[in-house]
Formats: C-alpha cells, sequence, structure tokens
C-alpha cells in the first residue's frame, strides 16, 4: 500500500518530468500534424512510417502491421499500416494487466476556412494549428510521453503498456482497432480509445 505522501512525491515527479519534456512533445506532435492522413482518400501508410521512425528516437520499436491492400481497397481506401508498442512496466512478463492506449491517425479533410496551413503543425500564441492537433495524432503524443514518464519515474510497477495507433476510425475502425483485435496481434485486459 502506498501511503499518502510517496502518492503525492509519485504525481510531483510524473509532473516535474512532463514540464521538463513539454517542449519535446510539441515538437513531436508537430512532425505528425505535417505529414497528411485525410481520409478519404485514406493514404495513410506514410504517416505510420514516419510515426515510426520518430518512435525509434525515443528507443521504441513500433510493429508495423499492413493491413492487405484488398481489404484497404475494398473499404474504399488507399493504404493502412497500424502501429503497436509494447512497453513492459514492471515484473515478470505474464504478471499484471496489460493497458492498451488507442489513437487514430486519420482525419476527415481540412476543407475551408484555415488561417494557418492544416499541415504546418506552427505555434503562434501558445497554440498548435493543424490537422489532428486536438484529435487525435495529439493523442500519440500524449500516449507517447506519458509512458515515457512513466518509465522514467521507475516506479515499482506491473504490467504493460501497449500504444495501438491505428489508421481508420474515420470509416469505422475495423481495419484500425477492430483488425488487430480481430488477428489475435492486441490482446489488452483493458483499452482506452
Amino acid at each position: 500500500m502506498t501511503t499518502p505522501n510517496a502518492q503525492a512525491a509519485t504525481h510531483a515527479a510524473l509532473d516535474a518530468w512532463v514540464d521538463a519534456h513539454f517542449d519535446e512533445e510539441v515538437a513531436f506532435l508537430q512532425q505528425l500534424v505535417q505529414v497528411p492522413t485525410d481520409t478519404p482518400p485514406g493514404n495513410n501508410a506514410p504517416h505510420a512510417v514516419r510515426t515510426a521512425e520518430l518512435l525509434k528516437a525515443f528507443g521504441y520499436q513500433a510493429e508495423q502491421h499492413a493491413v492487405p491492400a484488398s481489404d484497404v481497397q475494398a473499404a474504399g481506401l488507399e493504404s493502412i499500416t497500424n502501429l503497436v508498442v509494447r512497453r513492459r512496466l514492471g515484473g515478470p512478463p505474464g504478471e499484471g494487466r496489460t493497458i492498451g492506449l488507442n489513437a487514430h491517425g486519420d482525419v476527415v479533410p481540412p476543407g475551408e476556412g484555415w488561417s494557418h496551413d492544416p499541415y504546418g503543425g506552427e505555434v503562434v500564441d501558445g497554440k498548435l494549428y493543424g490537422r489532428a492537433s486536438a484529435v487525435s495524432k495529439c493523442d500519440f503524443a500524449t500516449f507517447t510521453f506519458a509512458t515515457r514518464a512513466l518509465e522514467a519515474l521507475g516506479a515499482p510497477l506491473k504490467g504493460a503498456v501497449e500504444l495501438y495507433f491505428t489508421y481508420d476510425e474515420e470509416f469505422g475502425g475495423e481495419l484500425g482497432p477492430g483488425w488487430l483485435l480481430q488477428k489475435g496481434i492486441v490482446k489488452p485486459d483493458l483499452l482506452i480509445a
């Protein structure tokens, strides 16, 4: 059992880590926004490749799971590669629960009326402008940096966190999280999506 003082210290350490890495998280999100993922047409594999490259800089290996072209085209899309990052937070394998964190990278086309480039990822007056900077590429950044913060803290945790970065929310999720679950690629005990 953790004491209230220990919990407060843990929360303060997490807050301090997040504050110290805020600019790095914003830069990560800017790079995610700069790769278009308009759906339709749904050519989302290039964003998955770029995301995997960015995650590698943090020491994260992103499994790349390409959905068969025939399935993607039957759904009216061009390409989907879903990403899975598996991180053990503590305890021996098989001990503790696996929590899946799912976010989608696909977005509807930007439409008219933008005051800033929808793929620029510009920060102006403390606000980041661009497609999916609020939903849901921001979740890619939030989930990644939350996991990094937990790992940096080194708390005695049990279980694992898995990041699921998928590209089919705008068309129902069947080729994103649904496909990962159906194929048995992921089997979380708990899921936040």
